[in-house]
């Protein structure tokens, strides 16, 4: 008797499994948010950007969401004061927990990258721009996000990441076809090479034609499923202030 009960059981349970219409569900992507502060040599942003959780070719397809510049200059400015640094932030801080959902700020990577003017700091004085970095990472630690590092990009990092800004907004890598309903890469693409002309530094980069000599100065980035080999270098003191502060030395020597 019981083994009858078990197979009518099971019988009922294939019956209505066979009845049941089976469809595949797909899960809506999630909107996932990052924040970056672009920490220069004569003023610091924050920059937030939201993508899908779906990516493209195992890369993802951001927008712009906040822009926020920090009052006040370049954090190596605050040599002689580590704490202002992490305080001149707060503001811009406060404003990017006002657009991003409080549901998914713990989830939000968070970031401080440090170019030119922080690498002379270094140079000059490696105690205080380590404290300079440490008040920036006790500041943002203080906010709801997954906070992820502050750190002084190379000069080659520096060129190599403006370089994916320039191509990423010029389309070069990859465009929506409304036509076709997806991304697609540009069939007649054509990937620029890119001069960034900073406050203290220049960087140049681009794809070279043959063999990379110095392969400090390179790069490889997988984007959209495309590979790229960059040649990123970084001229130190070239950038717009620093040749002001060369030329004035230079007129004041002539008087």
């Amino acid at each position: 008797t019981a083994i009858i009960g078990v197979l009518i059981a099971l019988s009922i349970i294939a019956l209505v499994l066979s009845l049941v219409k089976i469809e595949d569900v797909t899960l809506p992507p999630t909107v996932k948010y990052g924040m970056v502060f672009d920490a220069g040599s004569s003023h610091t942003s924050l920059f937030v950007y939201e993508w899908d959780s779906d990516k493209e070719n195992d890369t993802g397809v951001v927008s712009q969401t906040l822009s926020c510049d920090v009052q006040g200059q370049g954090i190596s400015s605050y040599a002689n004061n580590p704490l202002k640094a992490g305080d001149s932030l707060r503001e811009c801080l406060d404003k990017a927990l006002k657009v991003i959902p409080a549901a998914k700020q713990r989830d939000v990577a968070a970031y401080l990258g440090a170019t030119a003017g922080m690498r002379l700091l270094r140079e000059q004085n490696s105690s205080a721009a380590d404290q300079v970095l440490a008040e920036v990472a006790k500041t943002m630690q203080k906010y709801p996000v997954a906070f992820k590092g502050a750190r002084i990009l190379t000069g080659e990092e520096e060129g190599a990441y403006g370089w994916i800004t320039i191509n990423y907004l010029l389309d070069s890598f990859t465009k929506y076809s409304p036509k076709a309903h997806t991304w697609v890469r540009p069939e007649s693409a054509s990937v620029l090479g890119a001069l960034d002309l900073g406050g203290a530094s220049t960087q140049i980069s681009f794809m070279p034609e043959g063999s990379v000599i110095n392969w400090n100065e390179a790069s490889k980035f997988t984007l959209y499923g495309y590979n790229y080999n960059i040649y990123t270098h970084s001229y130190r003191c070239y950038g717009q202030n620093e040749m002001l502060k060369r030329l004035a030395k230079e007129l004041i020597a002539v008087r």
